[in-house]
């Protein structure tokens, strides 16, 4: 290409001195200019057209034997240094052009390579125009063995052998199946095996010719913890069931013996009155309060387990919530000397009864119960927080080290020792199961010596048949 540029040149130069009008040297001139269209840098065009019209201006100047008109011998020159910019500037678009053109499929190819899912495309004939890198690692197939080849190659049966009228179908009747909406198949590996595949399907239109172009996830893992999940749901659907079986079985079945001890002892502590003496009298009592922490605890354990297990009607019953606490109060022994402060708003709202009277009910009788004094003061608070209540019942009772603020939760775990503190250890635990059941939590904030106070958040708009299953219709707090 050089020597063309060069060739050019000088033969532009020797038409100039035969022939001094200009025009054929301007058009050896023009040529040159266009062999700037093979040279690789965009703004060698505009280099040429300078020395051309170097050369040109050199041909006016240095040429005296000019017999024809000078008017027409500088016309011929301009139109011809025009005529060579021209060319200069569309050849630098079209360069300009080109490469954007070839930046943005070198783009759009690095994108196609790095994409993490398979991308194919193919022309209304089912064959493969392109296929990325992804689809190599998932199919086994490289892109030089399925590109020019039927996409069929890539499907089992009965796909394989349904997909032609598939295509068939949509160009004559144009109903789409897949087209635009996307579905789960099956592909096929170079080795012959199958796995699930995600995919959809676009339909696009470029020079005339109409190409579908298909994105492909491979979901085998997808599939595998999925079926995984499933299993694990039922064999813990196995455990619950047996667990609820076995709390069911066993509060029932240990509370007839437990009733026949308490009701012997008591008949024991009567007959033997008059005779027996304050050792065993005391002996029987603390059997007989065994007896009673006994049905307690089989009484928690029971409602523990009920939770989530089945439908409580009184989950659809609404109070007004001074009434609420004021029901909840009654199950709870207080002391002449504490004061139970409840939030005015308490009046101006309307609460589901269950299960919010259990947990009041509970709260209430533990800071009660685990008071140090009996003068105690407690206020139940409550406000709305993007459309929540926020719940607090509030103390001023010994605190607990925040050592201990996460194990208060768990079952059985007790603080003090069962001989101060009667209780079966659960009630906490019932309280952060109920409300986990409706995506809440219940928090506490407390220090040794500042008092405690639990708060928790509350739907506002409780559903009338509540996910929250059935619990045992009578609970005694922990």
């Amino acid at each position: 290409m050089l020597l063309v540029s060069c060739l050019s040149v000088v033969t532009g130069m020797a038409f100039d001195f035969l022939t001094p009008l200009g025009v054929a040297a301007g058009v050896l001139y023009a040529l040159f200019v266009l062999t700037a269209f093979w040279w690789q840098h965009t703004k060698t065009s505009f280099v040429f057209a300078a020395v051309a019209t170097c050369l040109i201006g050199a041909g006016y100047w240095y040429i005296n034997d000019i017999r024809v008109d000078l008017v027409i011998v500088q016309l011929n020159r301009a139109l011809s240094i025009f005529v060579i910019w021209a060319a200069a500037f569309i050849i630098y678009a079209q360069k300009k052009m080109a490469l954007s053109r070839e930046v943005s499929e070198g783009n759009l190819q690095a994108v196609l390579a790095s994409a993490l899912d398979g991308i194919i495309t193919i022309r209304d004939d089912g064959i493969v125009e392109s296929y990325n890198a992804a689809c190599g690692k998932m199919f086994g197939f490289t892109a030089e063995e399925v590109i020019g080849h039927n996409i069929k190659m890539l499907m089992p049966e009965p796909y394989q052998r349904e997909h032609d009228t598939y295509l068939s179908n949509y160009r004559r009747t144009g109903i789409r199946k897949i087209i635009g909406i996307g579905r789960e198949v099956r592909g096929q590996r170079r080795d012959g095996s199958t796995f699930p595949i995600d995919l959809s399907v676009t339909e696009v239109s470029t020079s005339g010719q109409r190409l579908f172009c298909g994105v492909v996830r491979d979901i085998s893992k997808h599939k595998e913890a999925e079926q995984e999940r499933e299993e694990m749901i039922q064999k813990l659907s196995r455990s619950n069931r047996d667990l609820d079986q076995f709390a069911y079985m066993a509060s029932h079945d240990l509370k007839a013996p437990l009733r026949v001890i308490d009701n012997v002892s008591g008949w024991l502590e009567e007959d033997l009155a008059d005779v027996m003496d304050p050792e065993s009298a005391e002996n029987l009592q603390l059997m007989r309060n065994r007896v009673a922490r006994m049905e307690r605890l089989l009484d928690d354990l029971l409602a523990y387990a009920r939770i989530g297990q089945g439908e409580d009607v009184r989950y659809d019953q609404k109070i007004v919530g001074n009434k609420l606490i004021e029901e909840a109060l009654l199950l709870t022994d207080v002391p002449e000397g504490f004061v139970i402060n409840v939030d005015r708003k308490f009046a101006e709202i309307e609460l589901h009864r269950m299960p919010l009277m259990q947990i009041f009910s509970n709260l209430l009788n533990n800071a009660v119960k685990h008071h140090d004094r009996e003068d105690g003061t407690v206020t139940v608070s409550v406000q709305e927080e993007e459309g929540r209540y926020l719940f607090s019942v509030c103390d001023d009772g010994p605190g607990i080290d925040a050592r201990f603020h996460g194990e208060v939760f768990e079952m059985f775990k007790r603080l003090k020792p069962r001989d101060r503190i009667e209780g079966s250890g659960l009630g906490l635990a019932i309280i952060e199961k109920l409300t986990q059941q409706f995506g809440e939590d219940i928090s506490l904030r407390s220090a040794e010596g500042a008092g405690s106070t639990f708060s928790f958040r509350w739907p506002i708009n409780q559903p009338d048949k509540s996910v929250v299953k059935e619990v045992a219709h009578r609970y005694l707090p922990g």
